[in-house]
């Protein structure tokens, strides 16, 4: 019987769709239209050359805005491609950086690499990822590591259905022996693809019942310390490294050091923070670590045997080790500290954490009764079209029996928001499943609703992070879609204007600073969600995103993200013209406040400078201004006029835009 086969565009620029972004940027931003540019024009860099398919004069003026290059460095000029050569340094990028909330008074600075330097990762993964997988298969603890390239294809048959992931519609990590009709990592990863998933599993199950201790701890700043030179030192030794450095950079690991060095400014000290590739090469790095460890400790005059004496289990940078001796625990751990300090890093010892069997944290008890309370509170299945009336939400008493759990199980509110907004988030899903296109009382279901947003928007208001921002404006997107749908008017009204409440409460309290920028995002575009009649007027628009409409400045520096969701936010609606002139302005100065030879060398300038191009919302004269300052000939208008409608979108989906499919296709691509 023939069997349907189904294949999966995957040429190699699917790097950019997966590999190379920070799970935390608005939803607006992808690289989707970034990879089909790439795609479509065939544009690779390889031996220090870049090649692409197309003559069309826009596409090249694109380039060579991309890569920093003038027309002095085309080597070749045919009638169906191009080749510019790249000279020394020319690949070498400002990424741009960015702040969000981390912990209290602290912040964690990610990093969206420059697209130039997202093209070198692609054609990095396309060398070498035979060997990317067999250094990521070296140690016997890591439990997240990238095991074989993605699947390309699947068949259509029972067997296909049989084996798909549950969650396969968004999937983002995809997993060994499971199968997706959506991939969006270049690799398949063994064995756990968020580290929530370990709690449940099988091993630590086993190890609980195995071993009486659990010693849980992490590396310091980890990606901050990593000196990218300790690749190569992963791979071939310190001291063979030392003596043979010419030799050595053209190795694997010389490739990579360079790779990481030339997208991060030339920067050894500290890797970017964001992006799987980064995560990778930490990978190779903890693997040779775990490795040499595993060997030391097996070469003890008395041997210390993994999965007897004592388990190791690595997720990126967090331990656990599981034994019965504390002898054995000392000994473990004192070597990871010597090990550790060979690379420039170090064990956070602050975060370490011992546990006695059995084997309970405070944050599995919270969670364990935190999904009692919600089975027994928001749960039910009807058999009529009737809602019992017996069913009854109170969001005080969920609220009151939620501070009880955490307070009982001496936890903080960070520490099980995320999931309780999860668990929340499955409810709602689950509520509007059984509401959906039937004759029920529609006044009932718009009360639960409300007690409802009232316990997230409770949950969420203690303490804002992107994840957890990015987890409540997923309820509300399905709330708001399921109000339109079902909801008449005076129903859909009040749950509208619970949400526009409750958003405008947390704008008061968290007004956008400086490095919290892109928790109020997520805000706004929800806002934007609810529809006209919910906008915020201009003034409070302004005073919450810190512009000064009357002195006509920014109170902080806005960045990248912020100035394309509040352009997206504000459309060309005529209530918004004095602030879109400001921002206006506000662009202008930002590009010509960073020297002329370093704006195409910024990602940030760079994707920005796409971006207005393509944005239906600034006119053209406005756009006629930004050439010059890419040194893009102001007498061409021809040319102009082809840049700005080379592509509908780069980076930013100005129109059209579904933000509840966006957030879904996020959700899956959390790693913590």
């Amino acid at each position: 019987m023939k069997k349907n086969k189904s294949t999966i565009t995957s040429k190699k620029q699917r790097v950019v769709l997966s590999e190379v972004l920070p799970y935390e940027t608005p939803a607006t931003f992808s690289n989707r239209f970034f990879y089909k540019f790439l795609s479509n024009k065939g544009v690779i860099v390889e031996n220090d050359r870049i090649f692409w398919n197309d003559t069309d004069p826009a596409t090249k003026s694109i380039i060579k805005i991309l890569f920093g290059l003038t027309d002095k460095y085309i080597l070749s000029d045919s009638n169906s491609s191009y080749t510019l050569n790249v000279p020394k340094g020319a690949l070498k990028a400002i990424p741009f950086q960015y702040k969000i909330s981390h912990k209290k008074k602290e912040f964690r600075e990610l990093t969206v690499v420059h697209p130039k330097s997202q093209i070198c990762v692609v054609e990095f993964y396309s060398n070498f990822k035979n060997l990317i997988l067999y250094y990521s298969n070296r140690s016997e603890f890591s439990i997240r590591y990238p095991f074989k390239v993605a699947q390309y294809s699947y068949f259509k048959d029972r067997l296909h259905y049989d084996t798909l992931s549950p969650d396969h519609e968004i999937a983002g990590v995809e997993e060994f022996d499971k199968e997706y009709e959506n991939l969006k990592t270049y690799f398949s990863y063994k064995e756990i693809s968020n580290i929530h998933k370990f709690y449940e599993s099988y091993k630590y199950h086993r190890c609980e019942k195995k071993y009486k201790h659990l010693y849980k701890f992490d590396i310091s700043k980890c990606f901050d310390s990593i000196y990218s030179h300790s690749i190569s030192w992963a791979l071939l030794e310190k001291e063979i490294v030392k003596h043979n450095i010419g030799k050595s950079s053209s190795t694997f690991g010389g490739k990579f050091d360079r790779l990481i060095q030339n997208l991060n400014y030339g920067e050894t000290n500290g890797i970017v923070i964001g992006p799987e590739f980064s995560r990778i090469f930490a990978e190779i790095i903890l693997q040779k670590i775990d490795k040499t460890i595993y060997e030391q400790l097996l070469q003890l005059e008395t041997p210390l045997i993994h999965k007897r004496d004592y388990e190791i289990y690595r997720y990126v940078d967090d331990y656990f080790i599981f034994y019965n001796d504390e002898a054995i625990k000392d000994e473990v751990v004192g070597r990871f500290r010597l090990k550790l300090r060979d690379y420039k890093l170090g064990l956070n010892e602050e975060k370490s954490e011992e546990y006695l069997k059995p084997i309970l944290t405070g944050i599995t008890v919270a969670k364990v009764n935190i999904v009692k309370l919600l089975d027994k509170n928001l749960s039910y299945t009807l058999d009529s079209d009737t809602i019992p009336e017996t069913f009854y939400v109170s969001s005080n008493k969920l609220i009151t029996e939620y501070k009880i759990i955490v307070k009982g199980a001496d936890v903080r509110y960070k520490d099980i928001q995320n999931f309780t907004l999860g668990c929340i988030d499955n409810k709602v899903v689950a509520f509007i499943k059984i509401n959906g296109e039937t004759n029920r009382d529609r006044l009932f279901t718009s009360k639960i609703i409300l007690e409802i947003l009232d316990l997230t928007f409770f949950i969420y208001a203690v303490e804002p992070r992107v994840n957890s921002t990015i987890k409540l404006c997923s309820i509300t997107a399905k709330i708001i879609q399921f109000a339109k749908l079902y909801l008449n008017n005076d129903h859909q009204d009040q749950v509208f204007k619970k949400v526009y409440d409750e958003i405008f409460l947390v704008l008061k309290k968290d007004r956008m600073k400086e490095h919290i920028q892109i928790e109020t995002l997520y805000l706004l575009l929800s806002l934007k969600d609810l529809g006209r009649e919910y906008r915020l007027d201009q003034d409070v628009l302004a005073y919450y995103m810190g512009i000064d409409i009357k002195n006509k400045r920014c109170s902080f520096p806005l960045h990248y993200f912020s100035i394309t969701v509040i352009l997206f936010y504000i459309g060309n609606k005529v209530r918004y013209k004095s602030l879109r002139r400001i921002l206006e302005q506000y662009i202008i100065n930002k590009i010509k406040n960073v020297a002329v030879e370093n704006r195409t060398q910024s990602a940030e300038l760079v994707m920005l400078f796409f971006d207005l191009l393509s944005c239906p919302y600034l006119d053209r004269t406005f756009k006629n201004k930004l050439f010059p300052l890419f040194s893009i000939s102001s007498s061409d208008g021809r040319l102009k006029s082809k840049l700005i409608n080379y592509q509908k979108y780069w980076f930013t989906k100005w129109d059209n835009f579904n933000f509840g499919k966006e957030l879904e296709a996020k959700k899956s691509q959390e790693v913590y």
